[in-house]
């Protein structure tokens, strides 16, 4: 259990989600129809193999993309889970005209990849990965 919980807590920060209090709230009669086992998990923000689309969303959030992966056993349903990383773009600021040109380098080229994906088939977790950047 001490080696899902640290990973969890970790994504709690690397995706940024809210804490899962205020979906539990939002959705109580959703959670007050979960066992006690998947409701301690939803407020430790722990995702397993096995849990219901349901139970993930409480847990972690509304996935940043959806994918869909259609293979001859079935579909697959992939919840991806993303993080923004800002770079400084040095290659248009010193080279900008106008009045602006004295101002500070800006922010301004992003790259977002994925930090988690969870995989459903038949509405259940059939695979977890963390990807760390």
């Amino acid at each position: 259990r001490r080696s899902i919980l640290l990973p969890a807590l970790f994504l709690l920060f690397a995706i940024g989600c809210a804490p899962p209090e205020a979906r539990i709230e939002r959705h109580a009669e959703l959670f007050a129809s979960l066992s006690p086992e998947a409701q301690q998990d939803i407020r430790d923000g722990i995702v397993k193999l096995g849990q219901s689309t349901d139970t993930v969303f409480l847990a972690i959030g509304r996935a940043d993309h959806v994918q869909t992966r259609v293979e001859p056993s079935g579909i697959t349903t992939i919840w991806r889970y993303t993080a923004v990383r800002w770079q400084r773009n040095a290659h248009v600021w010193p080279h900008r005209r106008g009045p602006w040109w004295h101002d500070p380098p800006y922010w301004d080229d992003s790259e977002e990849y994925d930090v988690l994906r969870v995989e459903f088939r038949d509405a259940r977790v059939v695979a977890i990965e963390h990807i760390e950047r």
